[in-house]
């Protein structure tokens, strides 16, 4: 080295530096992401192969050889009846007398059948078969806004024959005014016709609607009434009978009506459907449609108990009506009296089950029995706790009644009527309506309010109930 550079100790021979290359937005952004689009794809269309290649033969490894049949089936389970157990299929339908059949299921193929849902695929029998599970296919199908349409069709033709049965009630009831002047006040409601006599169609009304009327007609239509007079009633349920002579009938109106039918209410299941038909909103010739829901309330009335009711339908003050189920019977009636407790705030039914016995003396005009005790069912631990098998609780007399004379007091129980004995209200009224007013009857009691209970004979002569 020269001396020149020698002591240049700043001196550098090769001076290099290096940059990173720059990629354009290109290659940076736009690539990367169209093959990982590209990617996705593949790896979809790999999938779906796979899966549609995988997929019978899992559900054959996991579910066996099903019939997978159609895709608008379910599957329940039922239990199939061993061969000496007597036992018929759950719709408990008993064998024909066709020859050739097997006693206890029926025609020799369905044992064949049998024998064949129970052994597996290898033909062999498996263990326990009669305890596994066989599938039930049940086909659904689709329904429409047709559908939806011709069901309301049917509804609105079911409607309007039981409307033939309906007539509006008008009463004129006379009141004075906020001065002391007297006035009229016009009452519109509906009845429902439960008899024809053959000179006579007998209406059931609510009773509050034309008690201490001075004038009580039938609205035909707009221009036609004709007189009704009030035939019976029973105060304490605000029932009615009205009763219209046929001949004062125009043919052409006497033509389109018809008597109702009497259901029943004891098998009234929750969620059934039903509908409500007078004025169950306050206006005449409404109606409404909704379901039961709820069941099993009672309310105590003199010398028996009445079955309620509700609905998911809106009821007020002025409701009246029936309700009736989808054949068109009639299975309760619309109650404004009877709302005390939970059902204050509901829309409360009357089941017509126990109310028909009513229904019939009035619609003939039979006395009824009368004992003028309030009472109630007693419970199972209200049985232990008295040591009774049977028997209902008394917490109210009626002063003046029978029961009051002969010396029932509340508290009791009544065990017996006669030789019948009482397990609940429907057999206590039942019991007492077997006798004629005048008639005197051993009650047997267990009295419960003395320091020591014991059981007690009264003798009651029964009465007829005044209205």
């Amino acid at each position: 080295m020269s001396d020149i550079f020698k002591d240049n100790k700043d001196f550098v021979f090769i001076k290099e530096q290096i940059r990173p290359k720059r990629r354009n937005l290109l290659n940076k952004f736009v690539f990367p992401f169209i093959m990982m689009v590209l990617m996705a794809i593949v790896f979809g269309l790999v999938a779906a192969v796979t899966f549609c290649i995988a997929e019978p033969r899992l559900y054959k490894l996991l579910h066996g050889e099903e019939d997978t049949g159609k895709n608008n089936t379910f599957q329940t389970t039922t239990q199939i009846p061993s061969n000496n157990s007597g036992v018929y299929d759950n719709k408990q339908e008993e064998p024909d007398d066709e020859p050739n059949q097997n006693p206890v299921y029926g025609q020799k193929d369905e044992d064949k059948d049998l024998d064949e849902n129970v052994r597996g695929d290898n033909g062999q029998a498996e263990e326990n078969p009669v305890d596994e599970p066989q599938p039930i296919k049940v086909e659904t199908i689709d329904a429409d806004i047709d559908d939806y349409l011709a069901i309301h069709n049917d509804l609105k033709k079911l409607t309007y024959e039981i409307g033939k049965s309906i007539l509006s009630v008008s009463s004129i009831i006379q009141g004075k005014d906020w001065f002391g002047n007297p006035v009229e006040k016009k009452i519109y409601t509906t009845g429902v016709v439960l008899e024809n006599s053959g000179n006579q169609l007998k209406v059931l009304v609510s009773l509050d609607r034309v008690k201490n009327a001075s004038s009580i007609k039938i609205e035909l239509n707009d221009n036609t009434s004709v007189d009704a007079v009030l035939l019976d009633y029973e105060d304490e349920l605000n029932l009615a009978v009205l009763a219209v002579n046929i001949a004062d009938i125009p043919v052409v109106a006497y033509n389109n009506i018809t008597v109702a039918t009497l259901g029943e209410s004891y098998t009234l299941t929750v969620g059934s459907p039903v509908i409500a038909l007078g004025n169950p909103n306050g206006y005449i010739s409404s109606m409404d449609i909704g379901i039961i829901t709820s069941k099993g309330s009672t309310v105590s009335v003199t010398d028996n108990e009445l079955d309620l009711f509700n609905t998911n339908m809106i009821f007020n003050s002025e409701s009246d009506g029936i309700i009736v189920n989808l054949k068109g019977e009639i299975i309760g009636l619309i109650t404004r009296t009877f709302k005390m407790g939970l059902n204050k705030e509901l829309s409360t039914v009357i089941g017509i089950s126990k109310l028909k016995s009513y229904i019939e003396r009035m619609l003939s005009q039979t006395s009824r029995i009368y004992c003028g005790v309030i009472a109630e069912n007693l419970p199972q631990t209200a049985m232990t706790e008295y040591n009774v098998i049977n028997g209902i609780y008394v917490y109210e007399v009626i002063k003046d009644s029978p029961a009051f004379k002969a010396g029932l007091k509340s508290g009791d129980i009544i065990l017996n009527v006669g030789d019948r004995n009482i397990y609940n209200m429907n057999s206590f009224y039942s019991a007492i309506s077997e006798y004629t007013p005048g008639s005197e009857v051993t009650f047997k009691i267990k009295r419960t309010t003395g320091s020591v209970d014991k059981e007690l004979e009264l003798k009651v002569m029964l009465d007829v109930k005044q209205q």
